[in-house]
């Protein structure tokens, strides 16, 4: 069995970069360990840049749009309303459209096949693969993609480090009495989580309330809280285990002479600011293609997503050091201009960008500081207060 391209796992950016590359005349193949494609349900919101990928999503996928991103701390809150609306996709329609559109273009899926590991011998790299009638040998020709999560066993095979993770929990809920299902709220408490909670209406009477824990002991029992605390009722639950990019990740090798590429979790592909990967892990699978059509290195395609996701793990490394006083100031200093521009360029295309908003408002400047000085701005302001007072009473 010979193929140009092996893709082990039938993700997303595994059924994209396999549908490219059917389309370009390579022999491909998709191997799936599950026996069906029918994953989980996950509501995800995405940026309109998922539109410019793939060109179109397919309709079963879209469950909503949002135009407002209402952003609170425990303080303060920001409204900043969307110059074009931001998608609500659920994750399952779209893998099942993608892996219908890869066997229109040629391409093979195989389910209920496992990767097991390599094997090199003198005619080239092959594959030994477990399927439903026993083991088999498959040989590839220009390159194996790695598209099967944050614990790939390409990855381990392959020698690459595994990306970090964290759990996030969803729960689908009615949307509470007078909700406007034009609005996603985010609420920061540093008190409970380092990242977030969300709600996400998915329709005009329906959402997801979530949040991104550490661990999943943690997400759970947060998430219980929360919900009691807003008088939710969670009807069915969404979970998984999310890789998180880190600028060390290096997501390829090569096993012989064939070039091993990941993409997707599996390489970290994810933004760290909000846990969100199905963009940037669709465009790991585009750099992937590029590199094998190309004749090009991996590293020289990724390096404008991997100047995205750098951005986005510097922005996670000053969050991670704001309180909850922090986050107040943070949020505060979210004026009008400041609120244009997040309006005009989405999370998925921060990089160009990111450098002007110190100058669009100067205090964003001073809470990063502090935030690098390991204090708030709020805290540093009412320590000043205090020994004014302290002073005068003397």
């Amino acid at each position: 069995m010979n193929f140009d391209v092996v893709v082990i796992g039938a993700s997303a950016p595994g059924l994209y970069a396999a549908q490219i590359l059917a389309r370009a005349g390579k022999k491909v193949v998709v191997f799936e360990r599950h026996e069906e494609i029918n994953p989980a349900r996950r509501t995800l919101i995405v940026t309109r840049e998922l539109c410019k990928v793939i060109d179109e999503v397919p309709l079963p996928a879209l469950l909503h749009r949002i135009g407002v991103m209402a952003i609170s701390s425990p303080d303060v809150t920001a409204r900043i309303r969307l110059r074009d609306p931001d998608p609500i996709v659920e994750r399952s329609y779209l893998i099942q459209w993608l892996a219908s559109r890869l066997q229109d273009s040629g391409g093979e899926l195989r389910l209920g096949y496992r990767f097991e590991d390599f094997v090199e011998s003198e005619n080239g790299l092959h594959l030994r693969v477990q399927g439903p009638n026993g083991e088999l040998l498959v040989c590839v020709k220009d390159a194996v993609i790695g598209a099967d999560g944050v614990f790939s066993e390409v990855a381990q095979s392959a020698g690459i480090p595994r990306p970090p993770f964290v759990s996030v929990l969803q729960a689908e809920v009615s949307l509470p009495v007078g909700w406007d299902p034009d609005v996603t709220q985010v609420w920061f408490d540093s008190n409970d989580t380092r990242f977030f909670y969300w709600l996400i209406p998915e329709s005009a009477e329906r959402g997801v309330v979530g949040l991104v824990g550490d661990s999943g002991a943690q997400a759970r029992e947060l998430l219980r809280r929360f919900l009691i605390q807003h008088n939710l009722k969670p009807e069915v639950y969404q979970g998984a285990q999310v890789a998180m990019h880190h600028p060390g990740l290096k997501p390829w090798s090569k096993v012989g002479e064939t070039p091993v590429y990941l993409v997707g979790d599996a390489a970290g592909q994810v933004k760290v600011t909000t846990v969100g990967g199905t963009v940037t892990g669709l465009m790991g699978a585009k750099a992937a293609v590029r590199a094998i059509l190309n004749r090009t290195s991996y590293k020289a395609e990724l390096r404008a997503l991997k100047r995205e996701l750098d951005v986005h793990w510097l922005i996670r490394a000053l969050l991670d050091r704001l309180d909850n006083l922090g986050y107040d100031s943070l949020i505060g200093a979210l004026s009008s201009s400041v609120r244009i521009f997040l309006a005009r360029h989405n999370r998925d295309s921060m990089a160009p960008v990111f450098w002007r908003l110190p100058f669009l408002e100067p205090r964003l400047f001073r809470v990063a500081l502090n935030s690098l000085l390991g204090r708030s701005v709020e805290r540093g302001k009412r320590a000043k207060r205090a020994r004014a007072a302290a002073t005068e009473v003397d």
